[in-house]
């Protein structure tokens, strides 16, 4: 027996499963993507936000029983703020629960395809923002938000020049990685360490993606599976 049969004999068979296992790689990834790596990159901004978090159903109540669910009820009924650390670097914004964050929290927003600006007291004249501004957290006097397809995110931060350093740091972030992606920018230097960067968030946003999918996929399935029995239960008993 040669020696490289004897090395293939001796080799793992998993070995290469586990180099091909996505979710192998998404770990890989969000590993590779630590709040004390992204920093040592010098990133484009970065600061301490408090994020927003509002319950899925509150936003389709009234506005009065928004009013009293924020002041009478629990306060996991109504929206809450949560301390993040944002990182803006590259082609995408990272959130972490603190500086020290092994892994980002949820998937990284990616700049192209986002818009940000600051949120002032005349948004309020409509109420559609008048919730923001009134659970405002202490410390913080102003919110701005990062939107894309579909969603809103609001962070709130100590003033407003520190909101309208976030508003334009993103809106060149933006305009950049455009500019990059329709190949105008072949002679502006990008670090190789920030393209690394932005392959694994790539990476880790898109593998999220495809698990919500899947969830959501099955939470529709098992849904459409209980309507049907619910249907069938009282004509199968000859009520």
């Amino acid at each position: 027996m040669s020696s490289g049969e004897l090395r293939q004999r001796n080799v793992p068979q998993n070995t290469a499963n586990r180099e091909t296992d996505p979710f192998t790689m998404v770990n890989y990834d969000e590993a590779h993507l630590s709040a004390r790596a992204l920093l040592a990159a010098s990133p484009v901004h970065s600061s301490t936000a408090m994020k927003m978090h509002v319950p899925v159903m509150y936003t389709f109540l009234p506005a009065t029983v928004q009013w009293f669910l924020s002041r009478c009820c629990p306060r996991s009924w109504s929206p809450q703020w949560k301390r993040r650390y944002l990182i803006a670097l590259g082609e995408y914004v990272y959130r972490f629960k603190d500086e020290d964050g092994s892994t980002p929290k949820g998937s990284p927003i990616p700049v192209a395809t986002t818009d940000a600006r600051i949120i002032s007291d005349h948004d309020d004249e409509n109420g559609e923002f008048r919730i923001v501004h009134d659970l405002l957290p202490e410390g913080c006097n102003a919110v701005f938000e990062i939107s894309s397809i579909g969603k809103t995110q609001y962070f709130a931060v100590e003033s407003r020049e520190e909101a309208m350093i976030w508003v334009n740091s993103l809106r060149q972030m933006r305009q950049d990685a455009i500019t990059r992606q329709m190949g105008h920018s072949k002679n502006i230097p990008y670090p190789p360490e920030w393209k690394s960067f932005d392959a694994s968030a790539k990476r880790v946003k898109d593998q999220k993606t495809r698990i919500k999918s899947k969830m959501q996929a099955m939470d529709k399935k098992e849904q459409e599976m209980q309507q049907l029995g619910g249907g069938s239960g009282p004509a199968s008993m000859g009520f």
